[in-house]
Formats: structure tokens, C-alpha cells, sequence
């Protein structure tokens, strides 16, 4: 058998007051309810912890060190317990989000600068990176959730859909086709391209959309990271297919024009390990970023 919680304050009740009538008046108890639990705390002890008189009651030598242990112990408990209810009532803690790197920059902010308005003690941690890590981040525990366009059919993983997101051309301000409304693919291999390795997840999705198509002629250039690709265009090298999402915001260089025939497309969502509850800051987080639909797609073209 182990003391429990109120034999537990009620000797450090005793204790501190030195007497059983104060204790019993602030436990709201009757003096022989408190007496019955502090004999019943010796009796598991195997010492007296108390020397009682008719005119003072005192720790034994036993008691005081009993004293020290149980204070700390006490006190321990009670800032753990404060915690969680502050963890609950989001005056405290931590979430942490894994995304993939174009998310990050066209909805994050928006709803973390909100967030941090309604919760400013609760710490936004953000995990970017590509969509096989930030998959392993969130089967993990690393994260919270995960914001990916991976993970649909992953087992152990719910995927809640956010957003289809277009693949676009991207091309500099100058180019012919910037002012077009649109280009069928058919057309690229009339210019100078740069894509992406099969390194990338983003080259998976192409080539099994285009897979009845014939193949473009070879790039000019390939790279591992679509942020790459972005940089290539701008400097001149060539046309890129880009997710929608990962185009410099307007006015820029670098413009989207919509690839038609056929449209190809990736659907960003929300991932999270089955059968685990989020914490209330991961959950307001989530709700957030549900009820502020910072996701939709923004066409960037040139005027």
C-alpha cells in the first residue's frame, strides 16, 4: 500500500500549522477524519511523525525529514498539474507543424500571425521540408500534423484534403508565352526547358500525367529542388513546370501560365498520425488554418 494525495496533505497540513484543529478547519475536515489519516499515514510509514501533547503538536525527527520530501514532492506535483492546465488552456506549450517549402510561404503566415494574436505564450514551431521528410516527421511524432501532398494512402496516416493546386509554367515577364492565357504542353519543346530530377516527388506527378504524351525534348538544365528551378527561369535559361504555390508573389519576374491538355494538378493536405488526438494548441492550429482557407490557389500571371 502507498499513502495517497490527502493523507499526503494532510500531514504537511498538520505540519506547517502545528496543530490538528487549524488543519482540520483548512482541510474542511473533522479533527477525528484528520486524525484517522494521519494514524492511518503512520501505520504505512512504520514511524511516528508526530509528537502530540495536549498543548502542541510537533514533528518527530522522522517527521521533519519526511517533511522536506513530501513538500517537494508536493509542490512538484501542483507545478506539473498547473501546466497541463495552462498546456489546456493554451496559456502555454508548443506546436509544431512539418510542411513542405511552398506551403510554407504563401499560408503559413497569415495564420500563424493570427494564432500568435489568440495564443501569443503558445510557441509555432515549423519543420519545412520536402514531402518525404516532412511524412517521416509526422509518422514520427516530430510534428504534430503535416501539411503535404504525399501521404493520402500512407498507412498509419489520416490526410484530410486542402487544396488542388495546379502545375503551371513558369517563365520570365518577357518571355512569348507569358502573356498567353494558357499553353498546351504540346508546345514546350518548342523552347529551351529546365525540370526537375526524379529526385523530386514533383517529377513523379508530371511524368505519370504525361505518361501518354510524347517526351519533351531534353532540358537544358536539371535540378533537384523546384526553388531552383525558379531561379533558372529568372536568370534566362528557360521555361520550368512549377507547382502553382511555389511562384515569387507579384510583380515579379518570374510569371505562371496554365498548362492545359491535359491540366495536371497535385492536392496539398493535411496529414496526421491515426488514432492520436491533437494537443489543444496543435488543435486550434488546425482549426485556424481550416476556418481561414488561406490555401486557394492565386493565379500569377502577367497583366
Amino acid at each position: 500500500m502507498t499513502p495517497t494525495l490527502p493523507d499526503l496533505r494532510a500531514f504537511v497540513t498538520v505540519a506547517q500549522l502545528r496543530s490538528f484543529a487549524a488543519a482540520a478547519r483548512t482541510l474542511h475536515l473533522s479533527q477525528p477524519a484528520l486524525s484517522r489519516r494521519i494514524s492511518r499515514l503512520e501505520d504505512l510509514v512504520g514511524v511516528r511523525l508526530f509528537d502530540r501533547t495536549t498543548r502542541s503538536v510537533e514533528p518527530t525527527a522522522a517527521g521533519q525529514e519526511f517533511l522536506r520530501q513530501v513538500t517537494v514532492t508536493l509542490e512538484q506535483l501542483d507545478h506539473s498539474v498547473a501546466g497541463l492546465r495552462d498546456v489546456a488552456s493554451l496559456a502555454a506549450g508548443q506546436v509544431t507543424v512539418g510542411c513542405v517549402f511552398s506551403a510554407v510561404h504563401h499560408f503559413l503566415p497569415a495564420v500563424i500571425r493570427t494564432y500568435r494574436e489568440r495564443h501569443p505564450h503558445v510557441q509555432v514551431r515549423i519543420i519545412e521540408e520536402g514531402a518525404d521528410a516532412v511524412l517521416s516527421v509526422v509518422l514520427q511524432g516530430e510534428a504534430d500534423f503535416g501539411l503535404n501532398y504525399i501521404g493520402m494512402q500512407e498507412p498509419g496516416l489520416d490526410y484530410r484534403p486542402l487544396l488542388q493546386e495546379p502545375f503551371v509554367l513558369a517563365c520570365r515577364a518577357d518571355h512569348p508565352l507569358a502573356r498567353r492565357r494558357e499553353v498546351p504542353w504540346s508546345e514546350l519543346g518548342r523552347y529551351d526547358h529546365i525540370r526537375v530530377s526524379k529526385a523530386s516527388r514533383n517529377r513523379l506527378f508530371i511524368d505519370q500525367a504525361l505518361a501518354q504524351l510524347p517526351p519533351l525534348p531534353r532540358p537544358v538544365c536539371e535540378v533537384r529542388h523546384v526553388s531552383t528551378l525558379i531561379g533558372m527561369v529568372e536568370a534566362g535559361l528557360g521555361i520550368a513546370v512549377v507547382p502553382q504555390l511555389t511562384l515569387p508573389a507579384q510583380p515579379a519576374a518570374v510569371v505562371g501560365v496554365r498548362l492545359v491538355q491535359p491540366p495536371v494538378t497535385r492536392t496539398i493536405g493535411l496529414i496526421q498520425r491515426s488514432g492520436r488526438s491533437l494537443s489543444p494548441a496543435a488543435g486550434a492550429f488546425v482549426a485556424l488554418l481550416q476556418a481561414a482557407q488561406p490555401l486557394r490557389a492565386r493565379r500569377r500571371k502577367a497583366a
